[in-house]
């Protein structure tokens, strides 16, 4: 096996690895193999491209269990919902109206864009 040598290694950087080495329960050395070992081991063209369709049949899979409606956006969903949680946190929304408004989302009775316009309803002209 080959040695390294590093020169001029920064004491931060020296204590970092110290402190990381520890929290690994091993010594400086053995933590800088295994990082050095780490930071070299690149995937190869055909692991990635492994790795791409294994994440595309999840997504598939996913999609297959999902309830949600055609055109439906968690994206936007997710934002109106931070919005109606601002609008509570200001006080421009009451508890059960918030309650009221996350359950017609949850069981799509209700869009993003109509809360939104709710949201924006309560919200004091500038």
């Amino acid at each position: 096996m080959a040695t390294l040598t590093v020169r001029d290694l920064p004491d931060d950087v020296h204590d970092a690895l110290r402190r990381r080495a520890a929290e690994h329960r091993r010594s400086v050395e053995a933590e800088v193999r295994e990082l050095l070992a780490r930071a070299v081991d690149r995937p190869t063209d055909e692991q990635r491209r492994a790795a791409i369709a294994r994440l595309h049949r999840m997504s598939e899979a996913v999609g297959a269990l999902s309830k949600t409606p055609d055109g439906w956006s968690s994206t936007d969903a997710f934002l109106a919902e931070r919005r109606l949680e601002a609008a509570w946190e200001d006080g421009r929304v009451t508890d059960a109206e918030r309650l009221d408004w996350m359950a017609r989302l949850e069981r799509f009775e209700a869009t993003p864009d109509t809360l939104e316009a709710f949201v924006l309803s309560r919200t004091p002209p500038r």
